[in-house]
């Protein structure tokens, strides 16, 4: 059976699944043995459905992967949110929009520490949204900014989607994670300017917060982010750590900050919490290895059939702007955000269209920052715009509301990636700098 059937064939049997709601893993592994079936025949489909397990998270690298959801988990445990956004919240008071700025700070803050759109925008999200109501802020209003901030999450470092790119891609982790910097502060600079002029004016309801003195703030959280992430990008750009080992350094003094956190509500309180957050920790890292051991069968398809080669070929043959051919290929995945998540994205979209960037002669931190941010822009998009459902969950606001009050963002997130297609160097600045 020639490659073109085979590949119908299995995108139908991908969008069954799908349709069926089998989880994307399972997705990715069936649609995947389906297609070695077809091309290479039962011999290589059970040898490939035997080894590739094994050997798609037999990696070291991927252990950075738990350290990041670690430094994440015990992160909100530790109570590092909260603190974050009760000191941005006094701080920003007497600013125009400045209960809405201050939620853009504190995902910002967060995710400095999380890696996680999700976690970012539902941690946030709970402290932020019944006061900015109270405020005067619209319900749609107030729960696409949660949404569209904890898209910071992912592009922030240390960012797990980034580290992931890394890995496929076998660019360094470091550079990448310095990449995101950057955008990330474009990205809560233009997000604070559209609050400042779009939010409710200076007539803000007082709270305990917003008048508390300032030596009465709860400092220890603003410290805490502030060492994590120091000890996190110092350690890997002074040579003294591994990405990994200093992934784990920062889970390390997240852990001791949750337990000095705890410490005051005794001993049992502090073993039934980190218990806890090693449990969650389990099922999102074994959630990301079934994903990569279903994307691992499905990249083995597409390279045994020679897809990837036969795709750089037909786009390096077509007459066209190179500019023009990564615009496109970019574009390919504000659909793919509507449906799915980030991470399977990630693995199905990355193996096929890298090379094909690197081909054409881009650079592959530009080009990755560049998938974050079209990810972003999915990630709030209707009609799986998976954080505008976060949110709603945890607010109780519809979501036909938040995906209403989301467009402006996806405005602002466009106009950011235009910004950083158009001018590399606003990506690739810090990794030429720490690279030098």
């Amino acid at each position: 059976m020639d490659a073109g059937t085979v590949l119908i064939i299995v995108a139908i049997v991908f969008v069954v699944l799908m349709a069926c709601e089998v989880p994307i893993a399972f997705v990715l592994a069936l649609s995947g043995a389906v297609g070695i079936l077809l091309s290479r025949g039962w011999d290589v489909t059970t040898a490939a459905m035997g080894n590739t397990p094994f050997t798609a998270v037999a990696n070291y690298s991927l252990s950075i992967v738990p350290m990041y959801i670690l430094v994440g988990v015990f992160a909100v445990f530790a109570r590092i949110a909260e603190h974050v956004y009760m000191v941005a919240d006094r701080l920003l008071f007497r600013v125009r929009g400045g209960l809405g700025v201050a939620t853009i700070m504190a995902c910002a803050g967060f995710a400095a520490v999380s890696g996680s759109s999700v976690a970012t925008a539902a941690t946030i999200g709970r402290l932020s949204i019944d006061e900015m109501r109270k405020r005067g802020y619209p319900d749609t209003l107030a729960a696409a900014l949660v949404a569209a901030a904890g898209t910071l999450g992912i592009l922030i470092p240390p960012s797990i989607i980034l580290a992931i790119y890394g890995i496929l891609t076998r660019i360094s982790i470091a550079d990448l994670l310095a990449a995101g910097i950057v955008p990330g502060l474009v990205e809560v600079l233009v997000y604070a300017t559209y609050i400042v002029i779009r939010g409710p004016g200076r007539k803000h309801r007082l709270t305990a917060v917003s008048t508390r003195p300032f030596r009465d703030l709860p400092w220890r959280g603003a410290v805490r982010v502030a060492i994590i992430f120091a000890l996190v990008m110092a350690g890997i750009y002074s040579g003294v750590f591994t990405v990994t080992e200093s992934g784990a350094l920062g889970a390390l003094f997240a852990l001791v900050f949750m337990v000095v956190e705890l410490r005051p509500e005794g001993i049992q309180r502090v073993l039934a919490v980190v218990k806890a957050a090693f449990l969650e920790v389990a099922a999102v890292t074994s959630m990301s290895f079934f994903i990569f051991i279903g994307s691992s069968i499905f990249t083995f398809f597409l390279v045994s059939a020679g897809i990837p080669t036969a795709f750089v070929r037909w786009v390096t043959s077509l007459e066209m702007n190179p500019t023009l051919i990564v615009a496109v290929l970019l574009l390919v995945l504000v659909p793919l955000g509507m449906f799915l998540d980030s991470l399977s994205i990630l693995v199905i979209f990355v193996p096929i269209t890298f090379p094909v960037v690197s081909a054409l002669g881009f650079n592959g931190i530009w080009f990755g920052i560049l998938v974050v941010c079209m990810i972003e822009l999915g990630q709030i998009t209707p009609p799986i715009g998976i954080n505008a459902y976060v949110v709603s969950g945890i607010s109780g606001i519809p979501p036909e509301r938040v995906f209403r009050g989301v467009w402006p963002f996806t405005a602002l997130d466009i106009l950011i990636s235009l910004i950083i297609f158009v001018f590399p160097p606003v990506v690739l600045f810090l990794p030429n700098l720490v690279g030098s």
